[in-house]
Order: C-alpha cells, then structure tokens, then sequence
C-alpha cells in the first residue's frame, strides 16, 4: 500500500511538472513577429502606410511584410473589431523554395511537435501540406500550417509557405463584426446610378 501510495504521487508530480514544459511548447512567434503583438509596436516590420480588411472577411485587416532575411514575402492578419491591430495569422514564404527545405522543416517541426495531420491535395496540384493544431482542438487554439507548392498557380505561388494563426483570436473577430452589423440595413453600392442587366455583368 505505501508502494502504491509513492507510486502515485510521483506521478502526481511528475504531471505537475510536464504541464508547464507543455505549455511552453506551445509556438508564440515567427520570424521574430509575435502572435498577439500590436500593429503599432512592429512598425519596423510591417508596412503599415497600405493595410487594407479584406474584401471577403472585412474584420480582419491585412499588412505586409517588409522585406525580411530569409523570406521572399509574407504578411499579417490584424484584428479589426475586438482587438484592433491585434496579430491574428503569420503567413511567410520562405526565400528557399526547394522540396528539400519543405522535408528539412517537416523533420525539425515534428521532433519538435509531434505528428501533423496531412493537409488535403487539391484536384490536379502537386502539392504537399501538414498542420501541427495547438490546444484542444482547431477551431479554439493555435495552428501552424507548413506547405509544399510545386508549380505557381494564379491562387498559390511555387515554393514553401508557413502560416500561424490564433483561431480562437480571429473567430472573436468575426462574431464581434457581425454582433456589430446585426440589425444595421444592408450597404448599398454607389455605383452605378442605372439598373444593371447582363451587358453589365459580363466582359464586354
């Protein structure tokens, strides 16, 4: 019975002292860009002069990355409703765009992760994705996708693509614009003044 009563509690203890060294696992940052920062303190990083929301999600607002060691592109997702300016997604896209830098980054976040779950290939790409999701499921936690493009197409480039997003941050932005909206009268477009018929909806 004493046997069982230590056995016990050294494992007690030893949970206690792995949660902190899981939750330090637990990615807060990329290339140097926190998720959670402010906008405003990143200005050295971020060319703030031309963010725009997006067109199909407006309470998130975009802003692009300057030009940074490593990486040939990338922006920021900034929140725009519950937490203005809040750092919601990094998506980079790595200077190197070899297969074998994609496999290289695979190994070293699975030693460091875990096993990721595949992506799913879309129809007719060559292409190669994994996710490595963050607390306890993906909608209410951090994820880190990392992709494999082979060929450039007008939706993706060729090269390899990094991308972490607080989801949770960016669904409290979506239910904060539509708390925001609810009720208001549909926006009408300015332009133009006439009915609109085919001939205005087709290339001419």
């Amino acid at each position: 019975m004493h046997r069982f009563s230590c056995l016990v509690s050294a494992t007690f203890l030893f949970l206690l002292l792995a949660a902190p060294l899981q939750a330090a696992d637990t990615p807060s940052q990329l290339a140097g860009i926190a998720i959670g920062a402010n906008a405003e303190d990143l200005r050295d990083r971020l060319d703030l002069a031309r963010v725009a929301p997006l067109w199909d999600k407006p309470w998130l607002v975009r802003a692009n990355l300057k030009p940074t060691k490593g990486f040939s592109a990338g922006y920021v997702l900034l929140g725009g409703c519950a937490a203005q300016n809040r750092v919601e997604r990094i998506r980079l896209q790595y200077k190197d765009g070899g297969k074998a830098l994609f496999d290289k980054l695979t190994r070293t976040l699975t030693d460091r992760y875990g096993v990721p779950s595949p992506l799913p290939v879309p129809k007719g790409a060559k292409y190669k994705g994994y996710r490595w999701v963050f607390g306890s499921n993906k909608g209410k936690g951090l994820d880190i996708l990392l992709e494999h493009f082979d060929e450039v197409s007008e939706d993706s480039p060729a090269g390899n693509i990094i991308r972490m997003t607080d989801n949770r941050a960016i669904a409290q932005e979506r239910a904060c614009y539509d708390a925001m909206i609810k009720g208001a009268p549909e926006p009408q477009p300015a332009f133009p003044l006439f009915e609109v018929d085919d001939s205005w909806l087709l290339p001419q």
